[in-house]
């Protein structure tokens, strides 16, 4: 007997319920003699998603300054991976460990032990379920880091954004009661662990105006670090809680890029990714950055590409987001990506769809976008400049996300949250069944109304 994968069983159910409440709506609110108020409804039928196999599950790197990778930048330093035994690095795409390779891995409830290796940091690797590495060369030019700060497979595409932040974020000072546990919930205030969770902002993932702080939709968390109380969502095998510390050396893990929904065969296809930038971040101080992208002959703004197994190339330049053009070269850090790439593997702006954030301590933070004319800030979901030459346009304020800004004054510091980590997906959420049911139940008393009114 065929069995439906689940996940392609609740693609399906979204897809019908959106359809059951549209054709509700349009039952309920046409003019056929009724004297009933009617109610405009304008509902989009979403594109069915392409049918995925049975291994999906998220993919994710760390920082180096946790116990996953070691507290050290380089390639090899951390505690060994599940798969293979080999040593974790900050470099590394990663998977939750059970039930073993090759991966992806669903997350699971904790406890549970390291991530395993899908593909590893260093060129030539044997290593990974994709082996050959991406191509990061520790210490070509100066610094031993291989640090990976953004990922994507490059068909990023849905209605639900997914995000990380690090350890100094504490949410929105201003944001009312929202779904929990949130960054509120869990950052520096909280449980000191949203720095290895994963977040689903609330409201659709489209360009949004400027939001006034505590008015925005919010988050929610929906994956944790480790998969245990006080959050205990299904967990990566990370290490939690990772309070603020002094020397540089984090207690946990901190997230530092994700693809939601691999496949297997994403980690042999294309990969996009970014490197991380030279200058020190202004909270933390020197040594924590690792110059990775310019060791290797790139920048922190540029978006590289590659193949397992192959030497990464440029795909999109720093200049052509609107990066490095306030403080000159590496001046900006891309810290997270989303990108829908339209297949020839050329960026072009407005051909492919590309949304990142900038690290805490870029220069181009602090300077108005090119959309909103608000000061950019490291919580923002940015996208390309209105205008070729410009800086980039925020796609949707960090305020809308339920994170701290200082330009409303509503964060813990003297800087605001910062994006460590984006994803857009279909992923579909334990909701769809509610909705089928309300979806029919509408249909039902919209027919029932109808049958008496005659």
């Amino acid at each position: 007997m065929m069995t439906i994968p689940t996940r392609n069983l609740n693609y399906f159910v979204r897809w019908l319920t959106t359809g059951i409440m549209s054709i509700t709506a349009l039952w309920c609110t046409t003019g056929l003699g009724q004297d009933y108020p009617s109610v405009s409804v304008v509902v989009d039928f979403p594109e069915l998603p392409p049918i995925l196999p049975n291994n999906f599950g998220p993919t994710f790197s760390v920082d180096f300054q946790g116990p996953t990778a070691g507290f050290n930048p380089g390639a090899g330093t951390g505690v060994s991976d599940s798969f293979y035994g080999a040593h974790i690095d900050e470099g590394q795409i990663l998977t939750p460990a059970k039930p073993g390779p090759p991966g992806p891995n669903a997350p699971s409830p904790g406890p549970l032990p390291a991530p395993g290796i899908m593909v590893d940091s260093v060129s030539g690797s044997p290593v990974g379920t994709a082996p050959g590495g991406l191509g990061i060369l520790p210490g070509l030019l100066m610094e031993t880091g291989v640090e990976l700060d953004a990922l994507s497979y490059g068909r990023d595409r849905g209605s639900r954004l997914y995000f990380s932040v690090d350890e100094f974020a504490g949410g929105d000072v201003f944001l009312g009661p929202t779904a929990t546990p949130n960054v509120s919930s869990e950052g520096i205030h909280g449980n000191q662990e949203a720095s290895a969770d994963v977040f689903t902002y609330l409201g659709p993932a489209v360009s949004t105006a400027a939001t006034s702080a505590g008015s925005g939709p919010g988050n929610r968390a929906v994956i944790d670090g480790n998969g245990l109380a006080p959050h205990g969502s299904p967990g990566l095998g990370l290490v939690e809680p990772n309070p603020v510390t002094a020397d540089g050396r984090d207690r946990g893990d901190n997230l530092d890029a994700l693809d939601i929904d691999t496949t297997r065969e994403d980690v042999f296809g294309k990969i996009f990714f970014s490197l991380d930038s030279k200058f020190s971040d202004p909270l933390e101080g020197s040594p924590v950055n690792t110059a990775t992208a310019i060791s290797n002959g790139f920048v922190g703004g540029d978006v590289l590409v590659t193949v397992a197994g192959a030497m990464p190339m440029l795909y999109a330049p720093a200049t052509s987001l609107g990066l490095d053009l306030v403080g000159g070269e590496d001046s900006d850090d891309l810290d997270s990506l989303i990108l829908l790439e339209n297949g020839d593997g050329k960026f072009t702006p407005h051909r492919d769809f590309i949304l990142f954030s900038v690290r805490r301590g870029s220069a181009v933070i602090g300077s108005p976008d090119s959309r909103l004319g608000l000061p950019i800030e490291e919580g923002d979901v940015l996208t390309i400049p209105t205008e070729t030459g410009g800086l980039p346009a925020i796609f949707i304020p960090a305020e809308s996300l339920g994170l701290g800004t200082i330009r409303s004054k509503s964060a813990e510091f003297q800087f605001g949250d910062e994006l460590d980590a984006l994803d857009l997906s279909m992923v579909p959420e334990p909701s769809s069944m509610v909705l089928t049911l309300l979806g029919i139940l509408t249909w039902f008393g919209c027919f029932r109304r109808r049958t008496v009114k005659r």
